[in-house]
């Protein structure tokens, strides 16, 4: 290789080392929408709580998840609904929260690109009944349980989750005026809906940060990283022990970010630690892959996750192709 590329590429590293996660909304265009999807950084000044290395794990990840888009950025429950009704948290915030819900509901054990398709299904059902908000609690309440149940056959539990759809629909309806209430205590007492599920609704439909969302995915990593102990053997003991040492700025954001993480980079079955910075302070990164260069085998299979890891694999070349030129000199 030419010695400008040499130079070029050193710069290239150097800037990926070393320019700061811009903290503006960046915009990225999907299904037509404009979706943010950039996280704040964890302050250094917070290292002095929690576990060793917290902050810079936690920033790296800051940094990988600015350079892709996973199905929680547009298909995640918070973002469903302007998914699926652009501008609605603005012109309905009602009508916002309550798809939020429903979107929750529908959630659990089920894919966000699954839990999409049901609910862009029912959204449409209802517009074509004549619902102008489309997917409302007017509607539901006036579609049968077995006409739900079909329109949402793909999700998990379907069948169960219909009926929570319909009975929790009656009690916001006898109970909250329709909407959704502002405490955890409340909003849990709709069936089907957990403590997961109520600290995400109350972020996103109140702006009420009073606990942290805990899904399988925060809950695996949590554990796999020591921010938790062994003991937190379910979501909700995870929950408790981060909520006794995360600082609460961190809350909303921690959900989303780890999430969407897990989803594309460090899958349960199928992690990409050559593609995954984290590699020097991770104790489950898989050894037959961390640091290992990107062939053109391994290339192809990174194409069919469920994000596009361009950047994250150029970066890899990049490093891997100095490293080459280093042994050369």
């Amino acid at each position: 290789m030419a010695k400008k590329r040499v130079v070029e590429t050193v710069a290239a590293v150097k800037r990926i080392k070393t320019e700061p996660v811009d903290t503006k909304p960046r915009y990225v265009k999907y299904l037509d929408i404009e979706h943010p999807n950039v996280f704040a950084k964890a302050d250094p000044a917070d290292a002095s709580v929690g576990p060793p290395n917290w902050v810079d794990l936690y920033n790296r990840v800051v940094a990988m998840r600015a350079k892709f888009m996973a199905p929680v950025d547009t298909q995640g429950c918070e973002r469903m609904p302007e998914t699926i009704s652009p501008g609605v948290s603005q012109s309905n915030s009602k009508v916002y929260r309550f798809q939020l819900l429903i979107s929750l509901m529908l959630s659990s054990q089920t894919k966000d690109e699954v839990n999409f398709d049901a609910m862009t299904k029912l959204h449409k059902a209802m517009l074509e009944k004549g619902y102008k908000d489309g997917l409302c609690i007017e509607a539901v309440l006036a579609t049968s349980e077995s006409d739900i149940d079909k329109l949402i056959a793909k999700v998990g539990f379907h069948n169960r989750k219909a009926g929570y759809i319909k009975r929790s629909c009656q009690m916001l309806i006898d109970s909250h005026n329709g909407d959704i209430p502002t405490t955890i205590e409340e909003i849990t007492a709709l069936p089907g809906v957990g403590p997961k599920m109520g600290y995400l609704l109350l972020q996103a439909g109140w702006g009420i940060n009073s606990g942290i969302g805990v899904d399988v995915h925060l809950h695996r990593l949590a554990q796999m990283w020591g921010w938790v102990s062994k003991k937190a053997t379910t979501p909700e003991k995870a929950r408790l022990e981060l909520e006794d040492w995360l600082p609460r700025q961190y809350w909303k954001d921690v959900n989303p970010l780890m999430v969407g993480f897990g989803q594309v980079v460090c899958g349960s079955r199928a992690k990409n630690c050559d593609v995954c910075s984290l590699n020097t302070m991770c104790a489950g990164k898989d050894r037959k892959l961390a640091g290992k260069e990107v062939s053109k085998e391994r290339l192809e299979k990174l194409k069919a996750q469920r994000a596009d890891l361009s950047v994250l694999v150029e970066e890899v070349n990049v490093k891997q192709e100095i490293k080459q030129e280093s042994l050369l000199v």
